[in-house]
């Protein structure tokens, strides 16, 4: 059977797949010298180097603990003004809305405004955009929608720094706005009180705190002048999710909020809706940071991508009726699902749509899914270690999408000096989500071209990975790993500890599935997924090192990341780079 092409359109040779240049162009693309940063292995405990190689202070009791009242030492700008607000609003049973965005940190920051501000006695309703219909921020759609349910005062949650419209439109109506959000605030600022840790003169420290950590925090001190401090420590399930889910460092006040959120998750007493959608997942076992930013906040983010407005995902996290959970629940796996098979199909296409001589990729498609755009530039960008834009075409002819980019490339600054040819844009420096007319596409294609080869233009593109030290054979022992357990939970900021292995000499190696290896290296167990080993053959590997328990027994068990090639860099601590 004949074979045409999907990159060059060229007819192929029966049963051979076409190489052309485009695909051998874009696979080069893809490689990047790798360089490994090998740190120092400053104490003999592990958990304790790690953290001293990581230039924190605190001790490991310290870091492990939970110090709740460290959420009461500081506060934002109006912070104290936006409580008295509320409690007056609480006391004058005026209906306050939640106003929140369409994402998982939106989502669970207006279920833990809607569940405090019940549990105090308020008439609270909720409100999230469609993603699609409205888009991002405080809409004059959303307000007057409020207006027709007598809402006295909104409070948006993970938006409206840059809500000038929908503020103005509430003004119109007589609606109070109190706007609490996390996100970079534009040249203008909406007409409003607002409590946003990026707003010029905030003092608050945690710059990188997210939406519902914010009102969270607000809502703590509330619960305060009520005496009813339990009521806030009850959501703190849904500030953890929220925090892991927008990729806030695990660092300071974040981890506190996430490790005391993961008791509540693994407490058999949770929320029924939580509970039902575990369930429904098949999750049985205790629930990790990882868990929570790549597994549970897929399945509350794919409603709002795929339908627009995320109705069941607010049901499963404030509905007064079991049965609404459990369908919640149940239709928030299946939508995911769908999003998983979409997400596959789209990406295909985005590579496709690759310009392999751009140091930042502009991607637009008529058949591109608003609702995952952010998802295939996210793994785009992994994939070819650059800035990605990726946009989708509306029935109206307006390209909506989102962005992703490295470290080195500030998005939401490039987008500040593109802003008059934008409809809309927010976002930080290594996420944003944009909207621009078909009249002006090309024009801020080439823009954003042009910024991403000025700004990372004849630099070698180098993947670094920084490895947390050294292990011997006989580190890998279970009572010297299991120290480790106390640094968790790991994520954004404070990843999982990665270190080097050096001559390790693989023995009774087994092949599992036909492409993973498994073998001995003194007392541990070394796996390396979809590779496969020449026993007797020295190896320099990296890897986490873990506890596995079968059968009563406990091994160390060493997963493999990478097996470093000659050509690779390895600098640092007791290396020739040094």
């Amino acid at each position: 059977m004949a074979y045409i092409c999907e990159y060059c359109g060229e007819l192929a040779e029966d049963g051979k797949k076409c190489i052309c240049r485009k695909e051998a162009a874009r696979e080069a693309l893809k490689k990047r010298k790798k360089r490994y940063i090998l740190k120092e292995r400053k104490e003999k405990d592990l958990a304790a180097h790690i953290l001293k190689s990581r230039n924190i202070e605190e001790s490991l009791e310290d870091f492990s603990a939970i110090p709740f009242q460290r959420l009461f030492e500081e506060r934002f700008l109006n912070q104290e003004e936006a409580e008295k607000k509320i409690i007056a609003a609480l006391d004058q049973k005026k209906r306050i809305a939640i106003y929140g965005d369409y994402d998982a940190d939106g989502i669970t920051g207006t279920a833990v405004g809607v569940n405090i501000l019940r549990g105090l006695g308020g008439d609270v309703i909720p409100y999230i955009n469609d993603r699609f219909e409205e888009g991002f921020g405080i809409h004059p759609k959303g307000v007057e929608a409020l207006a027709r349910q007598k809402a006295s005062l909104i409070i948006t949650v993970d938006n409206g720094i840059a809500g000038i419209d929908g503020v103005e439109k509430a003004r119109e109506l007589g609606i109070d706005v109190l706007v609490t959000d996390h996100h970079e605030p534009n040249n203008s600022l909406p007409d409003c009180l607002i409590v946003d840790p990026k707003q010029p003169g905030c003092p608050y420290s945690n710059k990188e705190i997210t939406g519902v950590g914010v009102l969270f925090k607000i809502l703590l001190q509330v619960c305060r002048h009520y005496g009813k401090e339990s009521l806030a420590k009850k959501e703190m399930d849904l500030v953890a999710l929220g925090t892991v889910a927008d990729m806030a460092p695990l660092l300071g006040e974040n981890r506190i909020l996430v490790k005391a959120g993961l008791l509540i998750w693994n407490h058999e007493k949770g929320k029924y809706g939580i509970k039902q959608l575990l369930k429904e997942m098949g999750i049985s076992r205790q629930v990790t940071a990882y868990d929570l930013g790549f597994l549970i906040a897929p399945a509350f983010n794919a409603e709002s991508r795929l339908k627009g407005r995320p109705v069941h995902a607010l049901k499963v996290l404030t509905s007064r009726s079991r049965e609404e959970m459990e369908e919640g629940a149940r239709q928030l796996v299946a939508l995911n699902e769908k999003r998983k098979a979409m997400l596959d199909e789209q990406i295909a296409l985005g590579e496709r749509l690759i310009e392999e001589d751009k140091e930042l990729f502009f991607i637009y498609h008529e058949s591109i899914a608003e609702g995952i755009a952010g998802l295939i530039a996210s793994r785009l960008m992994d994939a070819y270690g650059r800035p990605v834009i990726v946009l989708g075409r509306t029935a109206e002819g307006i390209y909506k999408g989102s962005g992703r980019s490295i470290p080195e490339f500030d998005l939401k600054k490039a987008l500040d000096k593109n802003a008059p040819l934008l409809l809309k844009y927010g976002g930080h420096r290594q996420a944003c989500g944009l909207s621009v007319t078909e009249d002006n596409l090309q024009a801020v294609k080439s823009f954003l071209e042009t910024e991403g080869k000025m700004v990372l233009g004849g630099k070698e593109r180098i993947e670094e990975i920084s490895l947390d030290g050294e292990l011997s054979a006989e580190d890998l022992q279970p009572e010297i790993i299991e120290r480790m357990a106390a640094l968790e939970p790991y994520g954004i900021g404070f990843p999982k500890p990665q270190f080097l292995l050096r001559g390790v000499v693989p023995a009774e190696v087994r092949l599992m599935k036909e492409v993973h290896s498994k073998f001995t290296f003194g007392n541990a167990d070394i796996l390396a997924f979809n590779r496969q080993v020449e026993e007797g053959k020295a190896l320099d590997v990296t890897g986490i090192p873990g506890i596995n328990e079968y059968k009563g027994k406990r091994r160390v068990q060493f997963i493999v990341k990478e097996i470093i090639e000659e050509e690779a860099e390895l600098c640092g601590y007791g290396t020739s780079q040094e």
